[in-house]
């Protein structure tokens, strides 16, 4: 809060989402804070009195928050009710990247001078006209007359009846994604403005940034629209992908269930109980099949036999 008081300003970034604990009441018996995240989105006032301390005012607070973390981090957020209520995740944009693993080499080469050079400068010179601006006067950006026409009619004709369809499991964050398509078409207008040597604010935005930038929040609309559906999942789905990928992965032909029961053990899995219902969905399925032998002591085992065309 300090350096955002400071700078008005901030970026946080982490491998991991540990920061969402704190304002989601790790330390504050549980009662979550949100206002500074909500409202540092779009810069709204932010007030923080405190009876032991100097009350903290932050006129045009705006944060900008990267995590890279597993994707078990977002079912909690989705089932979070302050997170999902506030609108929290419905701000966020997503990215699920396609899995390397398996196909990785340790030699890659690295990225070229010349590349990360000129990247570097590029972000060095945005963050020198940025402090460069007075404050206190708003910038405005402005479209060409007939990228606005373009932008009113996308949203006309394509994002609001997509609330409906494609949409329709992230209505929260599709009530957002025009704002998306704006911030970006934003950046990008300020970046080429930048790289000509030109004010953004004297400059019209045209119809090809607009286009790139639909194309660029495009991509975060399947990510969201994959992400929302992935919290909506079965959860029986998800347990029987679990016990198939270990059966895979250790290339299990034969084997008895409680002994399979320990290799899959997991959050999944609250009781033994839940492990043989998704089995018996599997062997419904016909991915198994069980059977029964004597074991020691004259007691029923139950085997798992793996369906040869799982491996096909």
């Amino acid at each position: 809060m300090y350096q955002l008081s400071v700078n008005g300003t901030l970026l946080m970034m982490s491998d991991e989402a540990g920061m969402l604990g704190n304002f989601s009441g790790r330390y504050s018996n549980n009662i979550p804070n949100l206002d500074l995240l909500l409202k540092s989105w779009n810069g709204e006032t932010y007030i923080s009195d405190r009876a032991t301390r100097e009350s903290i005012i932050l006129r045009k607070p705006y944060l900008s928050i990267c995590l890279a973390c597993q994707p078990y981090v977002f079912d909690s957020m989705i089932d979070n009710t302050a997170f999902r209520g506030s609108g929290l995740i419905a701000r966020l944009i997503y990215c699920f990247p396609k899995s390397n693993i398996g196909s990785r080499r340790y030699d890659t080469a690295p990225i070229p001078e010349n590349v990360a050079e000129n990247y570097k400068n590029l972000i060095y010179n945005l963050l020198y006209a940025k402090f460069n601006y007075s404050d206190e006067k708003e910038i405005y950006l402005h479209f060409e007359a007939e990228t606005f026409r373009e932008f009113v009619n996308y949203y006309n004709n394509y994002i609001e009846k997509q609330l409906v369809t494609e949409m329709a499991f992230c209505k929260d964050w599709g009530g957002k994604y025009h704002g998306l398509i704006l911030r970006i078409c934003g950046i990008l207008h300020c970046v080429i403005s930048f790289l000509k040597n030109e004010n953004p604010a004297e400059v019209r935005v045209n119809i090809h940034t607009l286009c790139n930038a639909i194309a660029l929040a495009n991509y975060y609309r399947e990510q969201a629209i994959y992400a929302y559906t992935l919290a909506e999942t079965d959860i029986g789905i998800v347990r029987a992908e679990r016990i198939l990928d270990k059966i895979k992965s250790k290339q299990i032909q034969n084997i008895r269930q409680n002994e399979l029961y320990k290799i899959c053990r997991c959050r999944l899995f609250k009781n033994a109980q839940e492990f043989a219902g998704t089995v018996e969905m599997l062997e419904e399925y016909q991915y198994i099949q069980r059977f029964t032998s004597k074991g020691a002591n004259g007691k029923t085992v139950i085997g798992i036999a793996v369906n040869p065309e799982l491996y096909r």
